[in-house]
């Protein structure tokens, strides 16, 4: 007997989900965040890095609140050092960077 078309679905969802270490009730926060920002597989990275291999502790990055752009300088991080792939500036991870980000603020 097939199985539902939708089982299928939430079956590719939940392996999409598990690749990028989110779950699906895992709401964006800064505690995320900083998670992300210390992972070597971050937006599927390959290069063996972290932002914080670049920004151990967030340094440097205090006045990044201000950027009116940060999601694109995220993406370009991620894209360069991190070899990895650009996230969508409304996925639950890049909202959940930018939060730990923003509260790097001085």
């Amino acid at each position: 007997m097939d199985k539902p078309f939708c089982y299928g679905i939430f079956s590719l969802l939940a392996v999409l989900l598990a690749s990028t270490g989110a779950s699906a009730g895992e709401a964006p926060s800064a505690e995320k965040g900083r998670r992300l920002f210390n992972s070597p597989e971050f937006a599927g990275a390959v290069s063996g890095r972290s932002c914080s291999s670049c920004h151990p502790g967030g340094s440097e990055l205090q006045n990044a609140w201000m950027n009116p752009n940060l999601a694109g300088q995220v993406n370009n991080c991620i894209l360069g050092p991190l070899k990895g792939k650009p996230l969508d500036e409304d996925s639950p991870d890049m909202q959940s960077m930018l939060l730990y980000l923003r509260s790097l603020k001085k």
